[in-house]
């Protein structure tokens, strides 16, 4: 069996990074699965995706995908 797994890897890595925060695994399964749940997470997520997908900047200004690509575009 893999870990996390693909049927529920996103609540699975969000709980991993909330639980250094938390006090329990528990509170931050909860809240990661309230996260992975909200509707208006899921479209920014499909958003980003989409964009980044098609080769454009997300917009997003913490992007890393987006910073790096950014520096590579100044070398050339």
């Amino acid at each position: 069996m893999t870990y996390p797994p693909p049927d529920d890897r996103l609540r699975h890595l969000l709980a991993q990074e909330i639980n250094t925060s938390v006090d329990t695994w528990k509170l931050a399964w909860s809240i990661a699965g309230g996260i992975v749940k909200d509707p208006e997470i899921r479209a920014e997520l499909d958003r980003i995706a989409k964009a980044h997908s098609q080769g454009q900047p997300c917009g997003d200004r913490h992007c890393p995908h987006c910073f790096d690509a950014a520096l590579t575009e100044a070398d050339q």
